[in-house]
């Protein structure tokens, strides 16, 4: 029900640029729907300019057929949904052009509508040489914890073959001690750590838990917050900044 025909999509804008900085920020944010409204995009832009940021992660964005940019970004979207001429899913756009893309969807379906979720993969080149690997993350939710856990299992199967820096964020679902316990031994073992924000209180919880995270590998942590902004979402944005490991 609802399953898109072509799930995986791309912006039509091409970038000249085809690196990340070495210091770079990202944003990570469940839309709630809501980024298609003219203001939510003057927003964005601004927010790329004065927090200097370089890739955005958006859960549960809407993306039209005719959706041309981000904020001024080029993008890649991974639908799970799609209901006439708009899809739904996670969307990610950057200041550079996307060196491979790639999504995973869901086996597991949500209970009432029968929906699937989806997972997208997107890589791009640093300034180091390495291949940044981007992976934006709505997990399933109204499953059992068998299900999770085996949708996890099977995107690990995925990460595992890339060996350099990587981003694992998004909303996790994560809204039990069960649920939370399977994502930290499953980020231990792809070697990721925990980027923790300055003001915790301000991350989106469900029964006391944080559902939005930001995992990290190979790259140093400058600075992780959550941003206080209710205009459109019942979440609040996180933004964190990094930087390449330079070689000795």
């Amino acid at each position: 029900m609802f399953k898109p025909e072509i799930p995986l999509l791309r912006s039509p804008l091409i970038l000249e640029n085809k690196i990340i900085a070495c210091d770079f920020g990202i944003l990570c944010w469940n839309v709630h729907k809501e980024n298609l409204k003219p203001e939510f995009d003057t927003m964005i832009k601004n927010w790329v300019r004065q927090f200097d940021m370089d890739i955005l992660l958006f859960q549960e964005a809407v993306f039209p057929d005719t959706l041309f940019s981000v904020g001024g970004l080029s993008y890649a979207a991974a639908a799970n949904i799609r209901i006439r001429e708009r899809h739904f899913g996670v969307l990610t756009a950057a200041t550079a052009d996307i060196h491979t893309k790639t999504d995973v969807m869901s086996l597991a379906r949500e209970t009432l509508l029968a929906t699937r979720k989806n997972i997208l993969m997107t890589r791009y080149w640093l300034g180091t040489g390495d291949l940044l690997l981007v992976v934006n993350v709505h997990a399933v939710n109204f499953t059992s914890r068998a299900w999770y856990e085996w949708e996890f299992s099977r995107l690990l199967k995925t990460l595992q073959h890339h060996s350099g820096p990587m981003i694992l964020a998004g909303d996790f679902n994560c809204w039990n001690r069960s649920r939370l316990e399977f994502i930290t031994g499953l980020t231990r073992k792809l070697g990721l750590e925990q980027a923790r924000p300055k003001r915790p209180h301000l991350v989106k919880q469900v029964f006391g838990f944080e559902l939005d995270r930001i995992y990290f590998r190979q790259l140093t942590l400058n600075h992780m917050d959550a941003m206080e902004n209710r205009l459109f979402s019942d979440h609040n944005p996180l933004l964190a900044r990094f930087s390449c490991i330079l070689p000795q």
